[in-house]
């Protein structure tokens, strides 16, 4: 479930006890598809964090990062065509598709609405 390349950074962050709670959710607590789920929006943050800083996710990751992935998912459409900075970077969008992370042309937060009126999709 989670990042076998991190996990020299985990004895830093996880305690013993959040270490058998993982367990515990792996071992049975949770569902294999809410763990399919939970395994593949890591991955997938994981992928952005690098794809848009250079760098892997920090853990604990500071709240401008979390700004930064909320500028890149949600976004109007509208002010995107007249502005293409507005939103996910091009580079950022293009290395997330080429890796099969990224399929939805939108912004992506299911049955939510932008300050603006935009729909938003789903990633």
């Amino acid at each position: 479930m989670l990042p076998i390349d991190r996990r020299d950074q985990f004895p830093e962050l996880l305690t013993d006890q959040d270490v058998e709670t993982l367990k515990h959710l792996v071992n049975g607590g949770m569902g294999k598809n809410t763990l399919r789920a939970f395994a593949s929006d890591l991955a997938y943050i994981e992928a952005w964090a690098l794809s848009a800083t250079g760098a892997t996710l920090p853990w604990p990751a500071p709240e401008a990062l979390l700004l930064k992935f909320v500028a890149h998912h949600l976004w109007d459409p509208a002010k995107r065509e007249v502005d293409s900075d507005h939103g996910m970077p091009a580079d950022v969008d293009q290395t997330l598709r080429a890796a099969g992370l990224l399929k939805a042309t939108g912004p992506h937060a299911s049955g939510a609405r932008c300050a603006g009126g935009c729909p938003i999709g789903r990633r």
